[in-house]
C-alpha cells in the first residue's frame, strides 16, 4: 500500500472519528436541555403545589382579614375569615380572628356563636374559653351600667354550662343576685310589671334557673347547690306573678327541692301551694258566675270550707294568704310578699291592679243579726274593651234580716243579691231581697 492510499485511509478515520463526536456533543446537548426542561417544569409544579396548600390558603386569607381590619373594614375582614373557613373548618385561628372582628365592631352575640360554633368543631379548649369570656365580659358590662336583667344573669349561666368552675361566673352570680333578688320597695315588684299586660318574666326565670339546676346536677359541687338555693328564693319584698304560671312556679320549687332540703325554699313552696288550692277552690265559684246563672253561688257560699276560709280571716289565722275585710281572688295577677323573710300571697284587685282578670272577694268582717254572722261573697267581672267604667259589682249575702210577709216584717234567713253599676257619672243599684225565695222584692237607687 503507498503513501496516497495511506494517507486516505487515515483522513476517511479521522472524518469518522470527527463525527462521531459530533453525534456525541448532540446527544449530550439534547440530555442537558432536557433536563434543563424538567427541572423548570418540576419547579414551576412546586410554586403551584405550594400555593394550593390549605394552610397557605388560610394564612393568606387571614393576612387579608388583619389588613382589613387595619383598615377596619370588619365587614371584609368577616368575609376573609369565612373563605378561610370554607377551606379549613378546623382553623382556629380564622374563628378567634373572626370573633375579634365582632367584637370590635360591638356584635357580640356574633362573636359567641363563632366562638362556641368554633369549639363544637375543633373541641379547643381555647376557644371554649374564649367564649366563656365573651359571655361574661358582657355581663360585666351589664352589671356596671345599671343594666342587670334575667339576660345578664343567662350569661353566666351560659358560661357555667361549659366550664362548672369558672369562678368569674360565680362571683358575677352573687352581683345579679344582689341586684335582681336584692330587697326593694318597688310597687313594680318582681318578674310581672303590674302595669303591663304580657310583661311577665316568669318564663324566663324559670328557663335560667332549670339550666342552673342541669349545671348542679351534672358537676354537683356545694358551691353550686348553694346557688340553686339562693336564687330559688328572691330576696325581692314583693314577687309578682301571672296566675297562668303559678303552676309551673310550684313545679319548679318541687324540683329544686330534689337536690336537698332547704328551709327557706320549702317554706315558699308551701307558700306556692296554698295559693293553687285556694285557685283550686274557687274555680267552681268563677265558673258559677260565667255562665251568667248566679243562683248555685247559694250553695257555694255556704260551704263548710267557704265559711272555714272567711273565719281564719276574720280570726287572724290564716296561713299564707294575706288579707282584710275584702279579700280578693283573681285568675289574673297575683303576688307573694316577704315580710321578715316570711311569705305570704294576695291575689290582684281592681285598685290594685286595673288589667287583671275578673275577681271574687271574700267578705271577712264580723257582722252578726241576731247572734248570726253574715256570709257574704262579691263578684266583678272582667273590664269590657281594656276599659274599667263601666264597672259592675255582683254581691251576695245571706244574712238573717227582716222580710215583709202578708204586709208584716219578719226576721229570718234570706239572700240579699245586689247589683251596682259605676260609671263616669256615678253609680246606679239594683237591690233584690229575699232573692230566690217567696217574698223577693226589688228596689233600685
Amino acid at each position: 500500500m503507498d503513501n496516497k492510499e495511506l494517507r486516505r485511509m487515515n483522513q476517511r478515520d479521522e472524518a469518522r472519528e470527527r463525527r462521531r463526536k459530533k453525534r456525541r456533543r448532540v446527544v449530550l446537548i439534547e440530555k442537558i436541555s432536557v433536563a434543563v426542561i424538567c427541572l423548570g417544569i418540576v419547579a414551576g409544579a412546586g410554586v403551584l403545589i405550594y400555593n394550593l396548600l390549605p394552610g397557605i390558603q388560610v394564612a393568606r386569607q387571614l393576612e387579608e382579614a388583619n389588613a382589613y381590619i387595619e383598615t377596619e373594614d370588619y365587614d371584609d375582614a368577616i368575609a376573609s375569615c369565612q373563605e378561610a373557613l370554607k377551606i379549613d373548618s378546623s382553623s382556629i385561628q380564622a374563628y378567634r380572628a373572626m370573633a375579634g372582628a365582632y367584637l370590635t365592631k360591638e356584635d357580640a352575640t356574633s362573636a359567641e356563636q363563632i366562638l362556641y360554633q368554633g369549639w363544637e368543631t375543633t373541641q379547643d379548649e381555647s376557644l371554649l374559653q374564649y367564649y366563656c369570656t365573651v359571655l361574661l365580659n358582657e355581663a360585666v358590662a351589664d352589671i356596671n351600667g345599671n343594666n342587670c336583667t334575667l339576660e345578664t344573669l343567662d350569661k353566666c349561666v351560659s358560661a357555667l354550662e361549659k366550664d362548672p368552675d369558672n369562678a368569674d361566673a360565680f362571683t358575677l352570680l352573687d352581683a345579679c343576685y344582689d341586684r335582681l333578688f336584692a330587697a326593694d320597695s318597688s310597687e313594680q315588684g318582681f318578674l310581672c310589671n303590674i302595669e303591663s299586660e304580657g310583661s311577665c318574666e316568669f318564663e324566663s326565670y324559670q328557663n335560667v334557673m332549670l339550666r342552673l339546676l342541669l349545671v348542679y346536677e351534672s358537676n354537683p359541687t356545694e358551691e353550686l347547690k348553694a346557688e340553686v338555693f339562693k336564687f330559688a328564693v328572691p330576696g325581692n319584698d314583693v314577687i309578682w306573678l301571672d296566675i297562668e304560671h303559678l303552676q309551673d312556679y310550684q313545679n319548679l320549687l318541687s324540683r329544686i327541692l330534689e337536690a336537698g332540703e332547704n328551709d327557706a325554699v320549702k317554706e315558699l313552696a308551701a307558700c306556692t301551694d296554698k295559693a293553687i288550692a285556694m285557685q283550686d277552690f274557687f274555680g267552681e265559684a268563677f265558673t258559677i258566675f260565667e255562665s251568667g246563672d248566679f243562683a248555685p253561688i247559694k250553695e257555694f257560699m255556704n260551704k263548710e270550707e267557704y265559711i272555714s276560709i272567711r273565719d281564719e280571716f276574720m280570726n287572724g289565722t290564716m296561713e299564707y294568704w294575706s288579707g282584710e275585710t275584702y279579700i280578693p281572688v283573681s285568675r289574673g295577677k297575683m303576688k307573694f310578699v316577704n315580710e321578715d323573710g316570711s311569705w305570704k300571697f294576695a291575689f290582684a284587685d281592681y285598685e290594685e291592679c286595673e288589667n287583671t282578670s275578673d275577681v271574687i272577694n271574700i267578705w271577712s268582717a264580723k257582722q252578726e243579726d241576731a247572734g248570726v254572722q253574715r256570709v257574704c261573697i262579691s263578684y266583678e267581672p272582667a273590664a269590657e274593651n281594656g276599659e274599667y267604667f263601666p264597672h259592675t259589682t255582683y254581691e251576695f249575702i245571706y244574712l238573717y234580716s227582716n222580710v215583709e210577709i202578708d204586709g208584716e216584717y219578719v226576721p229570718q234567713m234570706n239572700y240579699r243579691f245586689e247589683t251596682r253599676v259605676e260609671t263616669h257619672d256615678g253609680t246606679t243599684t239594683q237591690l233584690i231581697g229575699d232573692w230566690g225565695g217567696p217574698h223577693e222584692w226589688t228596689t233600685e237607687f
